[in-house]
């Protein structure tokens, strides 16, 4: 049964709307508006930045309003089976807990020995040294060095390009080292080439360096440097709006929200996702890579709205994106974007969401859905292990999250040298119970003390 969402009218009221008023300024019919606060629909998550803005409150508050409290939804029943999986799946009768790291791959994984000699403070500092270089290129521009290279060799936007997507492949691959060695040349290169070319290039340019700065974003989060993360994105998003591309304003606008994440400001990283994927929802979403955009920016506004334990939102979210990505069928991309790759993994979105929210065995249902085989993009791939390890982690399953810890090394062992999600599980494995064979090795491999 639909409750009335009395909350919202009142809202709408305060707010000098009339329902007629208020659709026209949402750019609907009034029944729309009446289904609304009628409880029978909800509005879509691109609508809500700007029925928030209209109604002069947070997105947080809206969604309070969207979602009544349980005690008023009783008699309504639930929409979808997204519920908590029950905890006696994992009992005496069932699979043991050797069985079910079978089952997500986790037996297999063996000790990597291969890991590169070396502490953690040297490879910090490497990878630091390169974020520092794109910073200083974004606060100086091109030097006469950068201008007199660039005269001694063909500068052209594909030149650019290339250099992009060599930096893009080892961002893919989680190669900390050269991606933080690539970064500064092709930033300098960057801005020395669009002060070289004529205006009719800037856009081009302006969306490969607004790449490569969220790139340098994506790095110095890595490292925990969320204040020079803040600037490297400010950077991308100003670059990316100014391109005029879609596409790139996308990707720099979901690294953006991450950036904010950081600093506790979910309702303002909610609003820049949703913001985001309204411009593109009203293109008409022709373009495939489009629609992956839009799909990846929902998702991140799902996880956005799982931190900040809003349930109904997480999960609307992340069902309207699923629906997005159907839509694209077997269409493959001219340029392989984080984007177009997030749209082919929307399954690790789901991990995480439900992680976020407690639903520990949702969360590790939906990685068994997954083959990790399947998963052939690196960041992606570490992804997975960073979910799993982290969700069997706070369910209290060591053995289980130090062998996703294990796979996660395997697939990229900086990830584990440098991330503090790594370093705090294997603390907390360390001191919350029996020894467990080969954690003493792996956190020696790892520096971690």
């Amino acid at each position: 049964m639909a409750v009335r969402r009395t909350g919202l009218v009142r809202a709408r009221q305060a707010a000098g709307f009339t329902q007629e008023t208020f659709a026209e300024a949402m750019g609907v019919d009034r029944s729309a508006v009446v289904r609304w606060e009628g409880g029978t629909r909800r509005p879509s998550p691109h609508q809500r930045p700007r029925m928030s803005g209209l109604l002069a409150i947070t997105t947080g508050a809206l969604d309070d309003l969207l979602h009544p409290p349980p005690g008023d939804i009783a008699s309504t029943p639930p929409s979808g089976g997204s519920g908590s999986l029950p905890i006696a799946m994992f009992h005496a009768d069932a699979p043991s807990l050797q069985e079910e790291a079978d089952r997500l791959g986790l037996a297999t994984v063996g000790c990597a020995d291969h890991l590169p000699d070396g502490g953690d403070d040297v490879l910090r500092r490497e990878l630091l040294a390169g974020v520092l270089g794109v910073a200083g290129a974004a606060l100086i521009g091109p030097s006469r060095a950068d201008a007199q290279a660039l005269s001694r060799v063909p500068a052209t936007v594909n030149g650019l390009r290339r250099l992009v997507e060599s930096v893009q492949s080892d961002y893919l691959a989680c190669r900390y080292s050269r991606l933080a060695a690539g970064l500064p040349e092709v930033v300098r290169y960057a801005h020395a080439l669009r002060a070289s070319v004529d205006s009719a290039s800037h856009a081009r340019v302006d969306g490969l360096m607004a790449t490569a700065y969220r790139h340098a974003t994506w790095l110095a989060l890595r490292l925990g440097e969320d204040g020079l993360a803040a600037g490297l994105s400010n950077q991308s998003l100003s670059i990316a709006q100014a391109s005029g591309d879609p596409l790139v304003e996308a990707e720099a606008a979901q690294l953006g929200a991450v950036v904010l994440r950081r600093f506790d400001q979910t309702d303002q990283a909610q609003r820049l996702v949703l913001d985001t994927a309204g411009r593109l929802d009203s293109t008409g979403l022709v373009e495939p890579g489009h629609t992956a955009a839009y799909a990846m920016l929902l998702e991140t506004g799902a996880y956005t709205a799982a931190i900040a334990g809003r349930r109904d939102t997480a999960l609307d979210l992340h069902a309207e994106a699923s629906l997005a990505v159907c839509t694209i069928g077997g269409a493959q991309p001219v340029t392989l974007t984080p984007s177009w790759i997030d749209s082919r993994h929307l399954g690790l979105y789901e991990i995480s969401v439900h992680r976020k929210l407690g639903d520990f065995g949702t969360s590790i249902e939906a990685a068994r859905a997954i083959r990790p085989g399947s998963i052939t993009v690196t960041e992606r791939l570490v992804r997975y292990w960073e979910d799993v390890a982290l969700t069997f982690g706070a369910w209290g399953k060591r053995e289980q999250a130090f062998h996703a810890l294990l796979a996660a090394e395997r697939a990229a062992p900086e990830e584990v040298r440098l991330r503090p999600w790594a370093r705090d599980l294997t603390r907390r494995l360390r001191s919350s119970g029996p020894r467990l064979p080969g954690l003493t090795e792996f956190a020696a491999r790892a520096a971690i003390t």
